[in-house]
């Protein structure tokens, strides 16, 4: 997977020309797969489907929630999600890596009808 690398600093100078953002090949990747960003539910349970590199565990946190364990199966990492509510939402992964640290992927909403 390439991941954008930006370098930044606190220096003000004159107008310079930005150096471009270099990109970087990382072995280390977690997504939510589905549900899609902002994409409309209307089941009352669905499974949220996550993706991920070689990881230990996955966590997922709803709304800001505290985090709830994920099972694997198939090669994929699933949270079998029942009694929400009707409207926005956000969910966040969170891939436990084989050294103790965390990867925390990418905020997705979606809507529930």
């Amino acid at each position: 997977m390439l991941k954008l690398a930006v370098k930044k600093n606190n220096k003000t100078t004159a107008a310079k020309p930005a150096k471009p953002a270099k990109i970087l090949n990382t072995e280390e990747y977690v997504v939510i797969d589905y549900p899609k960003n902002l994409e409309t539910i209307t089941a009352r349970t669905y499974c949220v489907r996550m993706g991920a590199s070689d990881c230990t565990g996955m966590d997922i946190s709803i709304n800001d929630q505290p985090w709830q364990p994920c099972r694997h199966a198939v090669g994929y990492w699933w949270f079998d999600w029942a009694n929400f509510q009707p409207g926005t939402h956000q969910l966040v992964a969170r891939m436990h890596k084989r050294n103790g640290e965390y990867l925390i992927s990418k905020r997705r909403r979606c809507k529930v009808n």
